[in-house]
């Protein structure tokens, strides 16, 4: 009984020691016949389709297989299919993906530029004008004061740039003075002279003598702190109506 047993557990081991050499066997006969795909990213065109013809297998880009990568150069294979260490049968076509170069671009600087100057600047960068806002600064009105992100600095093409735009100068603060009673002619020179805009309102535009108007009332009222660039508003009647 124990002789058998001994007998059994030997045929059993070597059909397993067969089975395996079976197995290796036909495994190497299947690889025979395959390619493993080396690594071609990274590299340019020419090289990596040299690499491919070598291992036996072909490489090939359409013009419009491109992609933007932050690690590979303009230029050189971004993506291959199959990837690297895959298996395959010679002769095999590898689709390569070429870069297309990083999407950051360096922001410009746009200070100092118009508004429209800097819009046109932003677009030429394909970057993104996403915000404009207005202060009151020494440089002329409707100028680019300062940006964000700042010059110089990397930003991806789709980014948004926010802009200050200068309002001009910041308005004078006017203690509005006492124009009633007054000739028109003497306040309309006094408004001129200090640079603030002025509308008249009266009923006496056939009047050609300009000595006989006067103002009869005024909008800020005397007294009151005014902007310089408010405009005023004067209520002007005949000398006798006053």
């Amino acid at each position: 009984m124990k002789k058998a047993l001994i007998v059994a557990g030997f045929v059993v081991l070597a059909g397993l020691v067969f089975a395996a050499g079976l197995w290796f066997t036909l495994v190497s006969a299947v690889r025979g016949g395959v390619v493993t795909v080396p690594d071609v990213t990274g590299v340019p065109m020419t090289v990596a389709q040299r690499r491919l013809e070598q291992a036996g297998l072909h490489g090939t880009a359409g013009e419009t297989q491109t992609v933007y990568s932050d690690f590979v150069k303009l230029g050189g294979v971004a993506i291959q299919d199959p990837a690297a260490g895959s298996l395959v049968k010679p002769a095999r076509v590898v689709d390569l993906v070429l870069s297309r170069g990083s999407k950051r671009e360096v922001i410009p600087d746009l200070t100092g530029l118009t508004l429209s100057d800097a819009a046109e600047m932003i677009s030429k960068y394909q970057l993104r004008l996403t915000g404009v806002a207005r202060a009151f600064d020494r440089r002329p009105q409707g100028t680019v004061v300062s940006q964000a992100p700042t010059p110089g600095s990397s930003g991806i093409v789709d980014n948004r740039v926010k802009l200050l735009v200068s309002r001009g100068d910041k308005p004078r603060q006017l203690l509005m003075p006492d124009f009633r009673g007054q000739l028109l002619v003497s306040v309309e020179k006094d408004l001129t002279h200090r640079g603030i805009r002025f509308v008249v309102k009266t009923f006496a535009n056939q009047i050609e003598d300009e000595n006989v108007l006067f103002v009869k009332d005024q909008y800020p009222l005397p007294g009151f702190k005014a902007l310089t660039e408010q405009t005023v508003t004067l209520q002007v009647v005949e000398r006798e109506a006053f």
